[in-house]
């Protein structure tokens, strides 16, 4: 009875932690505990090779969002001041797309942010538009790769969590 119990909890913890990481919340750390919790509730000697791997799926999600969002608009030859800027755009999406488009919109609010901040910025620093919509494009696609590949280690979070669960 109480592999349902946990079965039914990796479920719930796992699509919670798939929404959160979408609204670019801490989704992926609270499958990583959860992962960890459940190992240690049921398993007589933890696999340790299979958390490795939970470990290493999170820790390359998160570094490819860091990498991505920070070193990804970097290559365009932009200030430390326009990167920060940008993300800050990005996070201000994210939470407004949320509000008002769930799920999704965070997604999109996200990218728009980011489009949007890296125009105004470099528009208000040189007026050059042509330069402005070309780093805001490229704003626009690193956001959106950074939470793709997040949201992809979110996924497979979830389908070890899961699996755990129910290998029994």
């Amino acid at each position: 009875m109480e592999y349902i119990v946990y079965g039914v909890a990796a479920v719930l913890v796992s699509c919670l932690g798939v929404v959160l990481t979408i609204f670019d919340l801490p989704g992926n750390t609270l499958m990583v505990l959860a992962t960890l919790a459940l190992a240690v509730l049921t398993q007589p000697v933890l696999d340790m090779p299979y958390l490795g791997m939970v470990l290493l799926v999170y820790l390359l999600g998160e570094l490819w969002e860091a990498g991505m969002s920070f070193f990804g608009i970097k290559k365009e030859k932009v200030s430390w001041t326009t990167v920060f800027v940008i993300g800050l755009g990005g996070f201000v999406g994210t939470v407004v797309g949320t509000g008002l488009f769930p799920i999704l919109g965070s997604f999109i609010g996200g990218c728009i942010g980011a489009f949007l901040a890296a125009f105004g910025f470099t528009y208000l620093k040189s007026g050059n538009k042509k330069d402005a919509l070309h780093l805001a494009w490229q704003a626009a696609k690193v956001r959106c790769l950074a939470m793709l590949g997040k949201m992809t280690a979110g996924f497979v979070l979830a389908f070890f969590l899961v699996k755990l669960a129910f290998s029994r």
